[in-house]
């Protein structure tokens, strides 16, 4: 991506969402298959622009990878090209916006990263001059662990002198999202279907498309796939890796133990509003293994590394199967011909609400967004 590009991506996303979206819709219809994060918020913007808007799951709205997910929005890591560090810098200030039009349970309370061994804190070093040297980053740095105690008094950071400090990383409630986004779709008209299972595309050219569903054959002018481990089946592709599976508990409310996102040498916790507290692990998860093993592993990495923890007491333990596309990079936009567009990624957390924001300019106003020119799903045939 060059200056001139960047400045105006820069330029277009410090307009209001009005400015932006002031053409009246092209558009008048779309179906999203998939209620995940990333699902929920396209067609909560499309709705927003007066389309009518069709959502459809297989199972419960955030059933999938969103509900069972660590729910991290951040910027933090140089990720590669600069456009996808960008791409994630731009979805914190989309999820501001969000937030106040939809009230979301967001805590904007920074994380704070460390390693034991020297090697992991010297590329953890590494990590954050590489992305201070960007054009444009998030406000990260490395701190000593007399600053962390002052920002997390209960974790033990182990003397460790270089904690990655990243101040605008955020924490969502998923399922507290995906709840108000539906309610907004349903006030703005749109419709809510589940379980409704897609089964195959039956006929589909520049115009429309149709779907087969457990619900019926839906007809659209535009079919969005936004259903995460499943869209390589939807559509006879061969986008993805071998979904990777993650351990995620979740406890019922306790007293609060963690402010910001905490990312130790073994798990990553934080804490919710209502005092429920979400833990994940560095490891792919053994799925070999029950839900009491996973339980007991994760129980003791956390009594190590918050001072004075009690044995979890889980509301729930997940696995979440995570769609990582095979060059890690997000894939959207159209696939093959108008009709039918895509949007499958392995950073929906963080990406969700800038992704609903630029998906719904190209659909609505048949603009292709500079932002996205490296995520194409063209790059795969």
């Amino acid at each position: 991506m060059n200056r001139r590009d960047f400045l105006k991506i820069l330029g277009l996303f410090a307009l209001s969402p009005k400015k932006i979206f002031a053409k009246k819709s092209k558009t008048k219809e779309a179906v999203v298959i998939g209620a995940g994060i990333i699902g929920c918020s396209i067609a909560y913007e499309l709705s927003k622009r007066g389309v009518a808007v069709t959502l459809i799951d297989k199972s419960v709205p955030g059933s999938g990878c969103s509900g069972s997910s660590f729910s991290w929005i951040n910027a933090t890591y140089p990720k590669k090209p600069y456009s996808y560090n960008l791409f994630s810098q731009l979805g914190i200030s989309a999820f501001h916006l969000v937030q106040r039009e939809l009230s979301l349970d967001i805590k904007w309370n920074g994380s704070l990263e460390w390693a034991s061994k020297i090697r992991d804190q010297q590329a953890l070093i590494e990590s954050v001059n590489e992305l201070q040297n960007y054009p444009k980053y998030t406000a990260t740095s490395i701190i000593g662990y007399k600053k962390a105690k002052k920002l997390e008094p209960y974790i033990n950071f182990k003397g460790n002198e270089n904690i990655v400090f990243s101040k605008e990383d955020g924490a969502i409630d998923p399922k507290d999202a995906i709840s108000k986004m539906i309610n907004a779709i349903k006030k703005n008209g749109g419709k809510v279907l589940y379980p409704c299972k897609f089964e195959k595309v039956i006929e589909s050219n520049d115009l429309f498309s149709k779907v087969k569903t457990s619900m019926g054959i839906l007809k659209s002018e535009k079919i969005i796939f936004c259903n995460g481990v499943d869209v390589d089946k939807s559509l006879n592709i061969n986008f993805l890796k071998e979904p990777r599976p993650g351990v995620i508990i979740k406890t019922k409310p306790k007293k609060n133990l963690i402010n910001s996102i905490v990312y130790g040498p073994n798990i990553h916790a934080h804490q919710q509003s209502n005092g429920q507290l979400i833990i994940g692990e560095q490891i792919a998860a053994p799925t070999e293994q029950d839900s009491l093993n996973h339980l007991k592993r994760i129980n003791k990495h956390f009594k190590n590394m918050v001072r004075g923890a009690s044995d979890l007491n889980p509301s729930e333990v997940l696995i979440g199967w995570r769609p990582i596309p095979k060059d890690d990079l997000p894939v959207i936009g159209r696939f093959k011909n108008k009709s039918i567009y895509v949007a499958v990624m392995h950073s929906g957390i963080s990406l969700a609400a800038i992704v609903g924001n630029l998906v719904t300019q190209e659909i609505v106003d048949e603009v292709d967004s500079l932002l996205l020119n490296d995520f194409r799903p063209s790059r795969f045939f």
